[in-house]
């Protein structure tokens, strides 16, 4: 059996998204990243040059549950841009499925808990954010460009 492919983006290496991989992110790195991330309000996830990490909550679209989700995000003024990029061959995140069938959802930036809703962009804002995204994880070019399908999403906080 071949190893998973190896590609090195800023001196990190990633491997393929295996079902292994696949398995470890759900079940041992998200928990761990939601612990940590709420226990020093996100400081342990500035790797600098705009890496920031939010806690994105979903409701199910089929439990109805709430589901806790770390992201990379970007900053547009008041509103938050989120991204998964599906590697070809595999399938779509739950987070993903979750907004499309609720859009309400919850984040949390550092100690501050908003609601928001999210709408999914296209076309003209997916080649305005898509840039920026790539520079903050190029791991997101790379399952791209290999026929992978990405989904970018606005969270618009709500006031009130």
């Amino acid at each position: 059996m071949c190893p998973a492919p190896r590609r090195v983006f800023h001196g990190v290496v990633h491997t393929g998204a295996g079902p292994f991989a696949v398995w470890a992110i759900k079940h041992v790195v998200a928990p761990v990243h939601r612990l940590l991330y709420r226990a020093t309000d996100g400081r342990a996830f500035r790797w600098g040059r705009g890496r920031s990490v939010l806690l994105l909550t979903t409701i199910g679209r089929r439990t109805r549950r709430q589901h806790t989700t770390p992201v990379f995000y970007l900053r547009d003024g008041a509103r938050f841009v989120v991204c998964n990029v599906r590697p070809d061959g595999e399938r779509v995140n739950p987070w993903v499925l979750n907004v499309r069938a609720h859009p309400q959802v919850g984040i949390r930036v550092g100690r501050d808990n908003l609601s928001c809703t999210a709408h999914e962009v296209q076309d003209a804002d997916v080649e305005r954010y898509w840039p920026a995204l790539v520079s903050l994880w190029p791991a997101y070019e790379d399952h791209f460009r290999r026929g992978g399908e990405r989904s970018l999403f606005v969270l618009e906080p709500l006031t009130g």
